[in-house]
Protein backbone atom coordinates (compact mmCIF):
# COMPACT_ATOMS: atom_id res chain seq x y z
CA UNK A 1 0.00 0.00 0.00
CA UNK A 2 1.26 3.56 -1.05
CA UNK A 3 2.56 5.36 2.65
CA UNK A 4 0.39 8.56 1.20
CA UNK A 5 -2.38 6.74 0.95
CA UNK A 6 -1.82 5.50 4.53
CA UNK A 7 -0.91 8.83 6.27
CA UNK A 8 -4.10 10.29 4.29
CA UNK A 9 -6.41 7.76 6.08
CA UNK A 10 -4.90 7.99 9.06
CA UNK A 11 -5.70 12.23 8.55
CA UNK A 12 -9.05 11.21 7.79
CA UNK A 13 -9.64 9.05 10.47
CA UNK A 14 -8.21 11.46 13.01
CA UNK A 15 -9.93 14.66 11.47
CA UNK A 16 -12.95 12.36 11.58
CA UNK A 17 -12.53 11.80 15.44
CA UNK A 18 -11.80 15.57 16.09
CA UNK A 19 -15.40 16.38 14.42
CA UNK A 20 -17.57 13.65 16.02
CA UNK A 21 -16.12 14.46 19.15
CA UNK A 22 -18.92 17.73 19.40
CA UNK A 23 -21.01 14.93 19.33
CA UNK A 24 -22.61 14.18 22.90
CA UNK A 25 -25.06 11.13 22.53
CA UNK A 26 -25.74 11.38 26.22
CA UNK A 27 -25.45 14.59 26.57
CA UNK A 28 -21.83 16.14 27.92
CA UNK A 29 -21.43 15.23 31.59
CA UNK A 30 -18.31 17.89 31.37
CA UNK A 31 -21.01 20.73 31.80
CA UNK A 32 -22.79 22.23 34.33
CA UNK A 33 -21.48 20.29 36.87
CA UNK A 34 -19.60 20.99 40.64
CA UNK A 35 -16.69 19.72 40.25
CA UNK A 36 -15.37 20.98 43.76
CA UNK A 37 -18.78 19.36 45.06
CA UNK A 38 -18.51 17.70 48.53
CA UNK A 39 -19.50 14.17 47.98
CA UNK A 40 -22.20 12.44 50.00
CA UNK A 41 -23.08 16.11 52.38
CA UNK A 42 -24.94 15.75 54.78
CA UNK A 43 -24.29 12.28 55.41
CA UNK A 44 -21.55 10.61 58.20
CA UNK A 45 -18.56 9.42 56.73
CA UNK A 46 -15.85 8.66 58.31
CA UNK A 47 -12.17 9.71 56.41
CA UNK A 48 -10.93 6.25 55.43
CA UNK A 49 -14.40 5.39 53.68
CA UNK A 50 -14.35 8.97 52.50
CA UNK A 51 -11.11 8.33 50.48
CA UNK A 52 -11.94 5.02 49.13
CA UNK A 53 -15.50 6.37 47.62
CA UNK A 54 -13.20 9.78 46.49
CA UNK A 55 -10.38 7.71 44.72
CA UNK A 56 -11.90 4.59 43.28
CA UNK A 57 -15.86 5.85 42.74
CA UNK A 58 -15.77 9.44 42.18
CA UNK A 59 -14.91 9.07 38.84
CA UNK A 60 -18.68 7.71 37.53
CA UNK A 61 -20.18 8.34 41.01
CA UNK A 62 -19.50 12.03 41.29
CA UNK A 63 -19.37 15.16 39.54
CA UNK A 64 -15.20 14.89 40.28
CA UNK A 65 -14.89 12.97 37.13
CA UNK A 66 -10.87 12.85 35.98
CA UNK A 67 -11.39 13.06 32.05
CA UNK A 68 -7.66 12.06 30.69
CA UNK A 69 -6.83 12.92 27.22
CA UNK A 70 -7.70 10.04 25.16
CA UNK A 71 -11.03 10.88 26.66
CA UNK A 72 -11.58 13.78 24.26
CA UNK A 73 -11.61 12.19 21.03
CA UNK A 74 -14.39 10.12 19.86
CA UNK A 75 -15.35 7.21 19.74
CA UNK A 76 -13.93 7.07 23.42
CA UNK A 77 -15.15 9.97 24.61
CA UNK A 78 -18.63 8.67 23.72
CA UNK A 79 -18.09 5.35 25.66
CA UNK A 80 -16.45 7.48 28.65
CA UNK A 81 -19.58 10.03 28.54
CA UNK A 82 -21.82 7.08 28.93
CA UNK A 83 -20.18 5.45 31.63
CA UNK A 84 -20.50 8.45 33.54
CA UNK A 85 -23.62 9.28 32.72
CA UNK A 86 -25.18 6.20 33.39
CA UNK A 87 -23.16 5.99 37.22
CA UNK A 88 -24.39 9.77 37.40
CA UNK A 89 -27.65 8.35 37.33
CA UNK A 90 -27.46 5.73 39.54
CA UNK A 91 -25.60 7.65 42.09
CA UNK A 92 -23.97 11.07 42.54
CA UNK A 93 -22.08 11.55 45.35
CA UNK A 94 -22.17 15.24 44.56
CA UNK A 95 -26.00 15.69 44.52
CA UNK A 96 -26.15 13.05 48.09
CA UNK A 97 -27.56 16.30 49.71
CA UNK A 98 -30.67 16.18 46.85
CA UNK A 99 -32.14 12.87 47.38
CA UNK A 100 -34.58 12.11 50.09
CA UNK A 101 -33.51 9.77 53.18
CA UNK A 102 -35.42 7.04 51.89
CA UNK A 103 -33.62 7.47 48.25
CA UNK A 104 -30.59 7.58 51.07
CA UNK A 105 -31.71 4.67 52.55
CA UNK A 106 -32.20 2.66 49.23
CA UNK A 107 -28.45 3.56 47.68
CA UNK A 108 -26.62 2.78 51.06
CA UNK A 109 -28.67 -0.77 49.98
CA UNK A 110 -27.34 -0.94 46.85
CA UNK A 111 -23.63 0.46 47.46
CA UNK A 112 -23.11 -1.86 50.57
CA UNK A 113 -24.65 -4.88 48.16
CA UNK A 114 -22.54 -3.82 45.55
CA UNK A 115 -19.39 -3.28 47.14
CA UNK A 116 -19.95 -6.65 48.94
CA UNK A 117 -20.33 -8.78 45.83
CA UNK A 118 -17.30 -7.40 43.80
CA UNK A 119 -19.76 -5.88 41.21
CA UNK A 120 -18.26 -2.20 41.50
CA UNK A 121 -16.37 -0.96 39.98
CA UNK A 122 -17.29 -2.49 36.70
CA UNK A 123 -14.78 -4.80 34.98
CA UNK A 124 -14.10 -2.61 31.86
CA UNK A 125 -13.60 0.15 34.01
CA UNK A 126 -10.85 -1.69 35.95
CA UNK A 127 -9.39 -3.00 32.63
CA UNK A 128 -7.98 0.72 32.64
CA UNK A 129 -7.65 2.10 35.87
CA UNK A 130 -6.73 -1.56 37.97
CA UNK A 131 -6.37 1.11 40.62
CA UNK A 132 -9.95 1.46 41.54
CA UNK A 133 -9.87 -2.29 42.02
CA UNK A 134 -11.39 -2.30 46.04
CA UNK A 135 -9.94 -4.68 48.36
CA UNK A 136 -11.33 -7.03 50.35
CA UNK A 137 -10.62 -5.00 53.12
CA UNK A 138 -12.32 -2.13 51.40
CA UNK A 139 -14.92 -3.82 50.17
CA UNK A 140 -15.91 -4.49 54.11
CA UNK A 141 -15.26 -0.85 54.77
CA UNK A 142 -17.71 0.70 52.58
CA UNK A 143 -19.98 -2.48 53.54
CA UNK A 144 -20.01 -1.46 57.24
CA UNK A 145 -20.24 2.39 56.49
CA UNK A 146 -23.32 1.96 54.22
CA UNK A 147 -24.78 -0.46 56.64
CA UNK A 148 -24.00 1.87 59.91
CA UNK A 149 -25.46 4.88 57.79
CA UNK A 150 -28.69 3.53 56.99
CA UNK A 151 -29.30 2.40 60.24
CA UNK A 152 -28.47 6.25 61.27
CA UNK A 153 -30.98 7.20 58.44
CA UNK A 154 -33.48 5.21 59.63
CA UNK A 155 -33.60 6.49 63.31
CA UNK A 156 -34.40 9.54 61.19
CA UNK A 157 -36.80 8.47 59.05
CA UNK A 158 -38.63 7.11 62.31
CA UNK A 159 -38.46 10.21 64.26
CA UNK A 160 -37.98 11.26 67.47
CA UNK A 161 -39.39 8.66 70.18
CA UNK A 162 -42.16 8.74 71.96
CA UNK A 163 -42.27 10.07 75.34
CA UNK A 164 -44.72 9.21 77.89
CA UNK A 165 -46.50 11.50 79.74
CA UNK A 166 -44.98 10.29 82.83
CA UNK A 167 -41.25 10.85 81.02
CA UNK A 168 -42.28 14.49 81.17
CA UNK A 169 -43.54 14.06 84.69
CA UNK A 170 -46.67 14.95 84.19
CA UNK A 171 -49.31 12.97 86.36
CA UNK A 172 -51.95 10.87 84.59
CA UNK A 173 -55.41 10.13 86.26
Amino acid sequence: MNPARIAFAFGAVFAASIALSLVHPWGNPRLGVQPNAPLLEGSVVPEDVRHVLATKCADCHSESTYFPAYTRLAPASWLIERDVHEGRSYLNMSQWQHYNLQSQVDLLTRIASEARGGQMPLKQYLILHPQARLSPQEQQLIYDWAKAERKRIRKQLAGPPDRSLADEGIKTP
